[in-house]
């Protein structure tokens, strides 16, 4: 047997470990981590960064947390703009604003079924998801929240995952659309800080000012030519 095979990830499961035991804030609370999860039910795996996926992989996010916290997740690309993944009342979400501590799984369930966004179906680019908690509701991102395209289980009758405007978008319009850059300083500083990451799984980031705000991130791409997840290809 090759010790070399089975040393190296025992060294990173290490790595990893010392990094959340050590990224612990003085109060004591815990950093809250973060998995993203592509696939369904039968075929879940943790994504990684610059992960290739089939056309409208399902997405989800496994959040744990020691305390209550707001969550926010958006996802970029050059092609589909900005788009509010969460939260956002047209999910009809059972998640809570604030998230209590413990293990939370986004973007929750609608009427006893799991919900998952998914890739976005011929967006050739590469697309950005960005992840952030606070103790406080970020006034930035809070802003953005009516002003964005976002995932919505009330389009159709059958209340499937689509991405549509805003019901009520406030009058000096919309932000985020296609061909525009990130809308929020926040939002930019964290794509930018995990462009070269290998671990995006894991304990956040904390934000140069570490007002009890962390975030992630986490890039996608859909493979050309594949068939939807589910269909024969």
């Amino acid at each position: 047997m090759n010790r070399r095979a089975l040393l190296l990830p025992a060294l990173a499961l290490c790595a990893a470990a010392a990094m959340w035991q050590f990224s612990r804030p003085a109060g004591g609370s815990e950093v809250p981590a973060a998995t993203w999860r592509l696939g369904g039910p039968a075929d879940t795996r943790q994504a990684q960064n610059y992960d290739l996926a089939a056309a409208e992989t399902p997405l989800r996010l496994s959040l744990t947390c020691g305390e209550p916290r707001f969550v926010y997740v958006f996802s970029h690309s050059t092609e589909d703009g900005t788009l509010l993944l969460f939260p956002s009342t047209e999910l009809g979400s059972d998640l809570p604003a604030p998230l209590g501590a413990g293990n939370h799984v986004l973007p929750g369930r609608r009427d006893g079924h799991d919900l998952a966004w998914t890739t976005r179906s011929q967006i050739l680019a590469t697309t950005t998801y960005v992840v952030v908690t606070a103790r406080e509701r970020v006034a930035e991102l809070e802003t953005l929240l009516p002003r964005l395209r976002r995932w919505s289980t009330s389009v159709l009758p059958d209340r499937s995952m689509q991405v549509t405007n805003p019901t009520n978008a406030p009058t000096d319009g919309m932000v985020g659309l296609p061909r525009q850059p990130w809308p929020s300083k926040l939002l930019a500083a964290a794509a930018e800080r995990f462009a070269n990451e290998t671990m995006v799984n894991g304990p956040l980031q904390a934000t140069a000012e570490n007002q009890g705000i962390w975030f992630g991130a986490l890039r996608l791409k859909e493979q050309p030519g594949t068939a939807k997840v589910g269909e024969p290809g």
